[in-house]
C-alpha cells in the first residue's frame, strides 16, 4: 500500500532536485536529498531508496505511536509533572499560543518529558538487530562474523548502578544531573534510537511529532483517568522488539478554556 505512495513522492523529490530547489532554498538539504544524492552517486540503487524510505516512515509511526501512549499515560498518572509542563508551556510560549515545531526546542521540560518518556518506556527495549561482517574482537570477546547482536538498550537506560532512582518517571533527571544526556547516542546509557551508522533515521520524525502532539494535548486539554480511576493500568506488554502498554485506557479530556 505505502510503495505507489512512496514513489509518486520521490518522482516529485527527482524533479525538485533536477531543478536545484535546494540552492534555491540557500543549500540547505533534507534527509530526501542526501539520499537521492547517494542514488546518483551509484552508491545505492532505487530498491534501496524506497526501503530506506517506507523504513522511515512506518518504523517511526508505529513506535513513535507507542512513546505517544507512554507519554501521555505517564502524564496522566502524575498530573504534577502535566501542570508543570503546561506551565512552561503558558510562560514561554504565551497562553493559547499553539505550539510548533520551532517552539520544541525552547521548552527544555518538554524536552525532559519525551526523553524520561524514551527511558523508562522505550518502544524497542533491544532496538534491532546488527550483525557484524568479520570477525570482531570486543573488551577481551571474540565475536564471530555473521553473529547477531542484540543489545540491551533498556537495561542500560534502567541500570539503578548507572541512574538515579532509574525505576521512577522523573524528567527533572535530564535537567539535573543527566542534563547532557541527548536522544541521539551521545551517552551509551541511553540509546532509545541507537546509536553510529546504523542508529534509526525515524529519530528526525519521532522526536519533533512526540513533542507536538504531547504538547498541543497538554496545552489544550486537562488530562485525567477515567472517573472512579486513581491511576491508569501500565502493565507492559512486550512483542517480538517491542514494548507497549497491555492494555488501552480511556482518558478524560477536558478542555481548557483561555
Amino acid at each position: 500500500m505505502l510503495r505507489p505512495l512512496v514513489r509518486a513522492c520521490l518522482c516529485v523529490c527527482r524533479k525538485l532536485v533536477s531543478t536545484k530547489a535546494v540552492e534555491d532554498n540557500g543549500g540547505l538539504k533534507c534527509a530526501i536529498d542526501h539520499i537521492l544524492e547517494a542514488e546518483q552517486k551509484g552508491e545505492i540503487n532505487e530498491d534501496n531508496v524506497l526501503y530506506i524510505i517506507e523504513n522511515i516512515n512506518v518504523a517511526a509511526i508505529e513506535t513513535t505511536l507507542w512513546s505517544i501512549e507512554w507519554g501521555l499515560a505517564e502524564l496522566v498518572n502524575h498530573p504534577e509533572i502535566q501542570q508543570k509542563l503546561r506551565d512552561e508551556m503558558d510562560a514561554v510560549l504565551g497562553v493559547g499560543h499553539q505550539i510548533t515545531e520551532p517552539d520544541t526546542h525552547k521548552l527544555p521540560y518538554l524536552q525532559a518529558v519525551i526523553k524520561e518518556t524514551l527511558r523508562l518506556r522505550m518502544a524497542i527495549p533491544l532496538l534491532v538487530p546488527h550483525m557484524n561482517l568479520h570477525d570482531a574482537k570486543l573488551a577481551g570477546y571474540n565475536i564471530p562474523a555473521e553473529s547477531k547482536i542484540l543489545v540491551n538498550a533498556w537495561f542500560l537506560a534502567n541500570n539503578p548502578e548507572q541512574w538515579k532512582r532509574p525505576d521512577e518517571f522523573r524528567p527533572e533527571r535530564f535537567l539535573e544531573e543527566e542534563k547532557h544526556v541527548e536522544a541521539n547516542g551521545n551517552d551509551f546509557r541511553y540509546l532509545p534510537f541507537g546509536v553510529g551508522r546504523r542508529s534509526c533515521p525515524g529519530i528526525i520524525l519521532a522526536l519533533p511529532i512526540l513533542g507536538i502532539t504531547i504538547g498541543r494535548l497538554v496545552q489544550n486539554f486537562v488530562l485525567t483517568p477515567p472517573p472512579g480511576q486513581d491511576k491508569l493500568d501500565t502493565t507492559e506488554k512486550g512483542g517480538q522488539f517491542s514494548l507497549h502498554i497491555l492494555k488501552h485506557s480511556t482518558i478524560v479530556a477536558k478542555p481548557r478554556v483561555f
